[in-house]
């Protein structure tokens, strides 16, 4: 069942089964801003705190506005000037998508579509969310429409509600893990650890598999080193019972990002598994890693995730 509801003062989708209730807001890019166990009643995703979405400008600052729910970061992650041919273009903080108006078409009682034709940068974004029992399925299809190779980054921006005894779970076979953000904890980026244990500046024993409490007053981003072995990653909530996978083609999606806020910003609790085609975050390091991804003219990108809550 899919019906239009206003959800924090948006105009938004809610796609509802027997197991879940999802909330879409295409007006936000398109942003999964709720997705809701029903039997248990957990809610999955980190919510917005004020009582109203505001809208953001191409160009916002993302850290200005709500940092909540699951976006889509693409062209890039981090802002800056980027060559597309022979023109130097500007891209945004955390990528267009998230500030983007989509239009939508509702395709029976479990299916929406929406898409949204990039004026600055020439693609066109097509996502379709299906709702499947206890699954979440998203299709993309990104073409590039101009005539020059792009230059592009897609990560699943997904927060999660942190809990003080959640399990994180990294994609099987994941051994080592790149701090890609300096660190009271785990020292300057660049340095690489051991995973699921490894030792903090101190010298003590800190697991990378688990999260502080809220008051540590942290933040935290690493990166699975290169690629990775299996195209899943999750996270187990012991308290609640509750375990949400997330399934993803390793081919497309080869790298995985964790980002942690243990009330380092803005006091928010919050975590996200970010699985990405590029490595990591901006497009110049990317390309210095040699893991960018370019999409040629008249070149469609598709994949797919499925975020299970079970």
């Amino acid at each position: 069942m899919i019906d239009k509801i206003r959800f924090k003062q948006m105009d938004a989708l809610r796609l509802e089964n027997e197991w879940l209730r999802v909330v879409v807001i295409p007006a936000l890019g398109g942003k999964v801003a709720s997705m809701y166990k029903k039997d248990k009643q957990f809610e999955l995703l980190f919510q917005h705190k004020e009582e109203a979405y505001q809208k953001p400008g191409k160009y916002a600052a993302f850290a200005e506005y709500d940092a909540a729910g699951f976006d889509d970061a693409f062209p890039s992650i981090d802002a800056g000037k980027v060559w597309v041919g022979q023109q130097e273009l500007e891209y945004p903080d955390h990528g267009e998508i998230w500030t983007a108006d989509f239009s939508y078409v509702i395709e029976g009682d479990d299916r929406v579509s929406l898409t949204y034709q990039s004026p600055a940068f020439g693609y066109r974004y097509q996502k379709q969310l299906t709702l499947q029992d206890k699954t979440l399925r998203l299709h993309y299809h990104i073409t590039n429409h101009g005539e020059a190779m792009f230059p592009c980054i897609w990560a699943m921006h997904c927060l999660l509600r942190c809990e003080e005894d959640m399990e994180l779970e990294f994609p099987p076979g994941t051994q080592t893990v790149l701090n890609v953000q300096d660190s009271a904890s785990l020292g300057p980026a660049g340095q690489l650890h051991s995973y699921p244990v490894t030792r903090n500046r101190d010298g003590r024993q800190y697991r990378l598999d688990r999260v502080l409490p809220a008051t540590s007053g942290t933040t935290k981003k690493y990166y699975t080193c290169g690629r990775v072995a299996e195209g899943r990653c999750g996270v187990y909530y012991p308290s609640q019972q509750v375990r949400y996978q997330v399934v993803f083609d390793k081919e497309k999606l080869p790298y995985v990002g964790f980002w942690v806020t243990e009330g380092g910003f803005r006091g928010d609790y919050n975590c996200a598994l970010e699985p990405a085609n590029g490595y990591y975050d901006a497009i110049d390091i990317a390309k210095r890693n040699q893991a960018l991804y370019c999409l040629a003219p008249g070149e469609t990108l598709s994949f797919e995730l499925a975020m299970k809550l079970d």
